[in-house]
């Protein structure tokens, strides 16, 4: 929780700033996308017709003396505490599940979320009784040394041996625990609790397990968890605490996605829904009589990596690009001077460069590399089509899910696009570039970082775990390799366009 006091009258979100908390703006403050939401009690003028009309579009779960407000929009007069909703993507507050209440017998010891992504690392350090935040940190993946994705970790690990890996990630979780535990001035022996969400290649390298099953037919692991262990089998000072770690459904359909599942509420007895993973490997559940999922190789194009000028989504990463006249605008991370272009700016470039006719459906440029604006970063031929066999196998990959559950893109009644590329991916580009279905534009929300979201409530709650469980087992998965909707689907999503039929 951040307190932040204004010396006279302005925005949120210059007052987050000011204290050192730059909230994610995917459309430029224009008060278009709705994602700079935060959780605000103290002098805040009354909402305006404009953000009104955003809030009601982006519900979120109630926090208790607490408001949700666009840090954009909303006016403050004075001393405010602010809970930001989409800072590293935690969402503190209790997610309108049952199972969000602590059901040990320690309300002040600490609990510890973490998730470990093929790209990011998060780690965060919470109160047990009252679920308040203390401290969080994120970092990139060292495993990144050995390769962007899934399949370049496992290849490394049999060349390497999985020790390497292992060591490589276990240090770093257990630095990041102790840089957590100094900001909030606490101690190893006052965290109980510690839950690691993470797909399944992830949490088996973690573990030191033997990975080589994984990267060939028919992909089998040696676990798919659902453990309880002292949390010093692997981080020796956490000697008073206990660690879980969630059970997957498949080698790659993984524990963050059924942490996924706990977050958005998804329990397949309920209305259509769709829960999308959208980054190095893409996942999706969808829920509605039973759960359907998969995994798609959607590759590191979404996470900036193997782009001419890709990077992590860091400050001076662009983020958005836009048609202005007959040129393009574009934006950065933290408004710092353009380095390169993550995977948000690199879905927003290609959709502007299709309106402006220099990329035509096929994907073909009339140049052999193009700048964005006066950045002096560009895209190339190869880029594009990067991007295309990216978002070819995650459209690919909802449309079977879609074709399995008799199913079409209008009978869903949300999208929930999750993970670090995710959350801050705005519909209507996703949709110019054939991404996601025209039907889902207004019907989609960022569901932040639902694996750490996930990962809260199973520290918090045995019953949690019942239910994480149980969805795990009900879920089916659908094998895209030898499913030939999927490889008709595929072939089909290859051409850039806006899907207009259902």
């Amino acid at each position: 929780m951040d307190r932040v006091v204004a010396t006279e009258s302005g925005l949120l979100a210059d007052a987050l700033a000011a204290a050192g908390h730059h909230l994610p703006m995917p459309c430029r403050g224009r008060h278009t996308c709705g994602k700079c939401g935060v959780y605000v009690a103290g002098e805040v003028e009354q909402p305006t017709p404009v953000e009104a009309a955003l809030l009601a579009r982006t519900q979120q779960p109630e926090l208790p003396g607490y408001t949700h407000r666009l840090a954009c929009l909303a006016r403050i007069h004075g001393e405010v505490n602010a809970v930001a909703s989409s800072i590293s993507g935690v969402a503190v507050a209790d997610v309108g599940m049952r199972l969000a209440s602590y059901d040990g017998d320690a309300p002040d010891t600490l609990g510890c979320a973490i998730d470990i992504g093929t790209t990011t690392v998060t780690v965060f350090l919470f109160r047990l009784g009252d679920r308040e935040r203390l401290a969080d940190v994120s970092q990139l993946n060292h495993q990144a040394v050995h390769g962007a994705d899934v399949l370049s970790r496992i290849n490394a690990a049999n060349s390497n041996g999985v020790a390497a890996l292992q060591k490589l990630i276990v240090d770093q979780v257990a630095s990041m625990l102790e840089q957590t535990l100094q900001k909030a001035a606490a101690r190893p022996s006052d965290v109980t609790r510690v839950t690691i969400a993470g797909n399944t290649t992830m949490l088996h390298l973690l573990t030191g397990r033997d990975v080589r099953s994984l990267g060939v037919y028919p992909f089998t692991p040696e676990t798919l968890f659902g453990d309880t262990l002292p949390a010093s089998t692997l981080f020796q000072d956490l000697t008073h605490a206990e660690l879980y770690l969630p059970p997957g459904i498949s080698t790659y359909v993984g524990p963050d996605i059924t942490c996924g599942l706990l977050a958005t509420g998804l329990d397949g007895n309920g209305r259509p829904e769709l829960l999308v993973d959208v980054g190095t490997n893409g996942e999706m559940v969808l829920a509605a009589d039973g759960l359907w999922c998969c995994s798609t190789a959607a590759g590191p194009a979404f996470e900036g990596a193997e782009i001419s000028a890709g990077m992590p989504a860091l400050p001076g990463a662009i983020e958005d690009v836009w048609v202005e006249g007959d040129h393009l605008g574009f934006a950065t991370i933290g408004h710092k001077s353009a380095k390169g272009v993550c995977g948000t700016g690199l879905i927003s470039a290609v959709d502007a460069l299709l309106d402006l006719g220099v990329i035509d459906e096929t994907g073909a440029m009339n140049t052999s590399t193009v700048e964005l604006g006066s950045s002096r970063i560009s895209l190339t031929q190869a880029d594009v089509r990067k991007l295309q066999l990216a978002k070819a196998a995650v459209a690919a990959g909802l449309d079977t899910l879609l074709h399995e559950a008799g199913l079409t893109p209008s009978d869903l009644t949300a999208l929930h696009l999750a993970g670090g590329f995710g959350s801050y991916l705005q519909p209507r580009p996703a949709v110019g570039i054939g991404l996601i279905p025209q039907a889902l534009v207004d019907k989609t929300d960022s569901a932040g970082n639902t694996a750490l979201t996930g990962a809260v409530l199973l520290t918090l709650s045995t019953a949690a775990r019942r239910a994480a469980e149980e969805r795990a087992a009900q879920a089916r998965e659908v094998a895209l390799a030898t499913h030939p909707v999927f490889t008709d689907r595929y072939i089909e999503n290859m051409a850039f366009r806006e899907e207009s039929d259902d």
